[in-house]
């Protein structure tokens, strides 16, 4: 397992720690209790790196804002069909984001980059809650 899926799933483990319910979201790896488990967890790595990569996308489409909104909407309306989801759910990635990415820069992670990425993940949580709360208010086409 390379070092970047460790990382990851590291501050997943941290976010699992923190918030016990959130785990047993994922029947994939809901089973992984310890630390061990979870960083070991081949299923949590896949997750892990589906949310950094989804992260990473937002970024790198902020140059292109029509297919940002596009893409950051889609994947928050994709989380209506986690049963037993919550929008508040989003804001949780927050702070393990913000440690991955100060473990992943070291030294040149200043207080400026710092504020960059916080102002960054912000505006992407809130596309993700925007395109949430849109497929929610959508009508059902049955």
């Amino acid at each position: 397992m390379n070092s970047q899926i460790l990382t990851s799933n590291f501050y997943f483990y941290r976010l699992f720690e923190e918030n016990q319910d959130l785990l047993n979201m994922f029947e994939k790896f809901r089973q992984c209790r310890t630390k061990e488990e979870q960083i070991n967890s081949m299923e949590l790595a896949e997750h892990a790196n589906n949310v950094m990569n989804t992260l990473d996308e937002g970024i790198k489409g902020l140059d292109d804002l029509d297919n940002f909104f596009a893409f950051i909407h889609q994947v928050g309306a994709s989380h209506r069909r986690i049963p037993g989801f919550k929008v508040e759910y989003f804001w949780k990635i927050e702070a393990p984001f913000l440690a991955a990415v100060e473990s992943t820069l070291g030294d040149r992670y200043t207080p400026n980059v710092e504020n960059i990425y916080k102002i960054t993940i912000k505006f992407i949580l809130e596309t993700l809650i925007e395109g949430y709360e849109k497929a929610g208010n959508k009508p059902n086409s049955t």
